[in-house]
C-alpha cells in the first residue's frame, strides 16, 4: 500500500478535513521547523479517491551545507 521510508514521518488526512491550503501551510511550517517535506497522495487499495498526506524528515547534515554560506 505504501512505500514509506523508515526515517519519514506521514501526516494523514484520514477525515479529509485538510484541504489543500491547509497542506501546503502545514508543509511550510515542517520546512521553518527545519524538516524536509512534501504532499502526497495515494490510492488505498480498493479505493476510487485519492488520500493526501504530508510526509515529512531530517534531512543528512551534508544537505545542510547552505545554511553555513
Amino acid at each position: 500500500m505504501s512505500n514509506i521510508k523508515p526515517d519519514r514521518q506521514r501526516i494523514k488526512n484520514l477525515l479529509q478535513k485538510l484541504n489543500d491550503d491547509d497542506r501546503n501551510q502545514l508543509c511550510c511550517l515542517l520546512i521553518k521547523a527545519g524538516y524536509a517535506a512534501r504532499i502526497g497522495k495515494e490510492r488505498p487499495d480498493g479505493k476510487r479517491q485519492a488520500m493526501y498526506f504530508v510526509e515529512f524528515w531530517e534531512e543528512a547534515e551534508e544537505n545542510e551545507n547552505w545554511r553555513n554560506c
